[in-house]
């Protein structure tokens, strides 16, 4: 972050930040992250501060301020700039997927990118409304360990909630798309390939962008169960050979995480 940037445009945002006791916690951490001389690194640093500080309650403490800050530094001067990658397209997707498939209850039982996909007890809650440009809405509850190395049960955990909806591509079935959103969410982009569905799982692969992060991808499987396990082998097999047949460097079943769903019951 170019400091004689954000005291030439953002000075009055900081000082606010810095007047709020969680703001302030959010950046102090964000100053931390500057050490890491690998942007790669210095970027998953300042996930992780976003995810430790940052309620995704927009009435809670500090919520405000981190995002006024956030707005002025990221989206609107570039104060901080913008990580770029590459994100591999996969070259196989599921052969028939209709959005009717992903409404209800999901569990998030295996993930690929650890800055995003490997929290706890991910409980996400698909709905259709065919009235709205995006008619797919997902409520995506999550829980965020202030300790990385604890194990359930001796975890103190955060909670968190967002939001995203999608469209269905009109040329491809599989594909899900969540553009032109606002500044206040970053400008982000998502774009999501269901490369197998059934029943029981749906599994997806993601390519991202926003103002902080371009290129950033990862996958998830949603599992109606909670755990993996649950499960049968056939349809394990599925989603090892569906991910095999998506061609994606460095993605691999036995390379995926195992989300923590033990404590969903109590925590969301």
């Amino acid at each position: 972050m170019s400091a004689a940037c954000v005291l030439l445009h953002c000075a009055a945002p900081l000082l606010s930040c810095e007047l709020n006791a969680q703001c302030r916690a959010w950046s102090l951490c964000n100053v931390g992250c500057a050490l890491h001389r690998e942007p790669a690194q210095a970027l998953a640093c300042q996930i992780r501060c976003q995810d430790l500080y940052k309620p995704t309650d927009a009435g809670a403490q500090g919520f405000a301020e981190i995002t006024a800050f956030s707005e002025c530094a990221i989206s609107d001067y570039h104060c901080v700039p913008q990580t770029r990658m590459t994100c591999s397209q996969p070259s196989q997707v599921a052969d028939s997927f209709r959005l009717e498939e992903f409404v209800g209850k999901w569990y998030i039982t295996r993930g690929l990118n650890p800055l995003f996909d490997c929290f706890d007890c991910q409980v996400h809650r698909f709905d259709l409304n065919r009235t709205l440009l995006k008619p797919l809405r997902a409520d995506m509850r999550y829980l965020v360990k202030e300790d990385l190395k604890c194990m359930h049960p001796d975890c103190t955990y955060l909670p968190r909630r967002v939001h995203q909806a999608f469209v269905g591509d009109t040329s491809e079935n599989a594909h899900l798309i969540n553009h032109n959103n606002g500044r206040a969410e970053s400008h982000y982009a998502d774009d999501w390939y269901v490369l197998a569905v059934s029943p029981a799982f749906v599994l997806v692969y993601y390519c991202g962008c926003n103002d902080a992060a371009c290129g950033y991808s990862g996958a998830v499987l949603y599992t109606r169960a909670e755990t993996f396990e649950a499960l049968s082998a056939a349809e394990q097999n599925d989603v090892a050979v569906a991910i095999q047949e998506a061609g994606i460097p460095g993605f691999a079943l036995e390379r995926m995480c195992r989300p923590d769903n033990r404590a969903c019951s109590s925590a969301l």
